[in-house]
């Protein structure tokens, strides 16, 4: 019912997953990531505790081959099942359960997996893969983003589209960029959007979120920010009231 990307930027060690669905709120279902960890995405008549427990036994030192071992033995849908993982040394595992309505199927490289099921087929897969090879340069939320948009172009879900979403874990436990489209008839074109609006309205900010080491980065930047935030809204309770008078 879905297509999606699992990496590891090497880079940088961040993690993510990007997906997208003829199914309502693929961003909030597929994806399980964690920092220091490693991703995995569950799809497919999809077994959250496949992510869940996945992610458990990344966090025990397992690497992704054996993690996709145990989950798959400990699975009595696994027919049914498909997964992808990348560790925290991104090594990548997959797997597509027999039993998968086709296309269906699975394409590792370094530091990721793309996978998908109900698709046109396996130029789909493969057109992630090439897009994310060939955009090394870029972050990883715009890596997993262009995967996306070439899988989408190369025909994507065979049943048509509604959802799509990006997570990735940076530096910090909390995501620096979880964005979700749940319903819409152009997910992927949508999310696009989102995207390039998170990079002008949020990503300059990022900069001075809370650290687990540090709760108040570049504090006089964000005074600087809160201030001129009053400043803007005394401004306009003032030209409102004055329309008013």
């Amino acid at each position: 019912m879905t297509f999606s990307i699992v990496a590891r930027d090497p880079q940088n060690g961040w993690l993510g997953v990007a997906t997208s669905s003829k199914a309502l709120a693929a961003g909030g279902m597929v994806p399980y990531v964690k920092l220091g960890v490693g991703a995995i995405a569950s799809q497919s008549f999809g077994n959250p505790y496949l992510g869940i427990d996945g992610l458990a036994l990344l966090g025990d030192g397992l690497p992704a081959e054996r993690v996709l071992e145990r989950l798959i033995e400990g699975d009595a849908g696994r027919d049914l099942r498909q997964l992808g993982i990348v560790d925290k040394e991104g090594r990548p595992a997959a797997y597509t359960g027999e039993r998968c309505i086709p296309w269906a199927g699975h394409l590792t490289g370094g530091g990721y997996v793309c996978l998908g099921n109900i698709l046109f087929g396996e130029t789909v897969v493969k057109a992630m893969a090439d897009s994310y090879e060939r955009s090394a340069s870029e972050p990883l939320y715009e890596r997993l983003m262009l995967a996306l948009e070439a899988g989408q172009e190369a025909g994507g879900d065979r049943r048509g589209r509604q959802s799509a979403g990006i997570r990735v874990i940076a530096e910090e436990e909390y995501p620096w960029c979880d964005l979700r489209v749940d319903d819409h008839d152009q997910p992927v074109v949508e999310l696009r959007r989102v995207l390039e609006v998170y990079k002008v309205e949020e990503i300059p900010y990022l900069v001075a979120s809370p650290r687990r080491d540090d709760c108040t980065p570049h504090w006089d930047a964000v005074m600087r920010v809160r201030d001129n935030m009053e400043e803007q809204l005394d401004e306009q309770q003032a030209v409102s009231t004055a329309k008013e008078s």
